[in-house]
């Protein structure tokens, strides 16, 4: 690692070896230090480890054979343990308190990157070490994006707009969706479709049980949308695996037939996008469990703003 960050590094893993290079060494006498005498299999996770980087520490060990084991830290990350889940109670409170609080300041006029910006502010005044990823907050037509851009667009009274924010807390996230109709009632037509996205969200979350498969999650809040005569409209997976990363195993989708583990983690946040007039998505952080699901976000899901 850089020399820089060593010190911090060395305080969060005491007994980690670290082997630091400045900038004017560069890092290949560091690696070839760390890499000395290593022979036999050595695991890397492909997802997180540039070309570059593999190619430098193929140079210094020739004699390894190197796998790809990203799905052992996977499988290892899975089930959290109750410390890593009070982590992540801690950061969904953060982020429904600061969804609230964006809520109130949810006005036409307002863009949507002065939105996002200051939903990552009020994370933080709310105590969270950061934010889990960028906010998102998407106005009007450009709702029907599901991870678009916040940018100079302004919100118009009656928009649908969805706002996505997440909080990080010792190193654990949290993950929030919830869709809004700025400055006046819902019509019937945004009603319409926040009433199925509700109930399959609700449906989804229902079915994350242990034993159950991400497929049949999945299947279970998609059955909803699709009963309503939208499920082309239904472009993405129903969830994903939430922790140290926002994204993470296991995928609440149909090719998933694993069984879900008491213990793990998901996101549940199916939605409705349609080009040119508007989304729908509507998404909380789940704690697998052989009975009823815990349920860690808590920020209320409605269309209205509170006045």
């Amino acid at each position: 690692m850089p020399a820089l960050e060593a010190e911090a590094a060395g305080a969060e893993a005491p007994d980690v070896e670290l082997h630091g290079w400045r900038d004017d060494d560069g890092p290949l006498a560091a690696l070839a230090a760390a890499l000395s005498g290593v022979r036999g299999r050595v695991g890397i996770e492909k997802p997180h480890l540039s070309v570059a980087w593999y190619e430098l520490a193929r140079s210094v060990a020739p004699a390894a054979e190197w796998v790809d084991g990203a799905a052992v830290v996977g499988d290892l990350r899975l089930v959290k343990d109750d410390d890593e889940l009070a982590a992540m109670r801690r950061a969904a409170a953060i982020v429904d308190r600061a969804l609230a609080r964006l809520v109130e300041e949810l006005r036409p006029g307002r863009t949507e990157a002065d939105l996002a910006a200051r939903a990552g502010q009020l994370i933080r005044d709310e105590g969270a070490d950061g934010v889990a990823f960028e906010p998102i907050v998407a106005a009007g037509a450009k709702s029907a994006l599901p991870h678009g851009n916040p940018d100079s667009t302004p919100v118009v009274e009656g928009d649908l707009v969805v706002v996505d924010m997440g909080a990080k807390v010792a190193g654990y996230c949290s993950d929030l969706t919830r869709t809004l109709v700025a400055g006046r009632e819902p019509d019937a037509r945004q009603r319409e479709l926040f009433d199925v996205v509700r109930e399959a969200q609700a449906t989804g979350v229902r079915a994350a049980v242990a034993g159950a498969t991400g497929a049949d999650v999945d299947r279970a809040a998609r059955s909803v949308i699709e009963a309503a005569g939208l499920g082309e409209s239904f472009v993405h997976r129903t969830g994903h695996g939430l922790g140290l990363e926002v994204h993470e195993p296991p995928s609440l989708h149909s090719a998933n037939l694993e069984p879900l583990l008491a213990g793990t983690v998901v996101t549940v946040e199916p939605g409705v996008y349609l080009p040119g007039y508007g989304g729908v998505r509507i998404e909380d952080d789940v704690v697998v469990r052989s009975g009823e699901p815990e349920v860690l976000t808590q920020a209320p899901i409605a269309l209205e703003q509170s006045r």
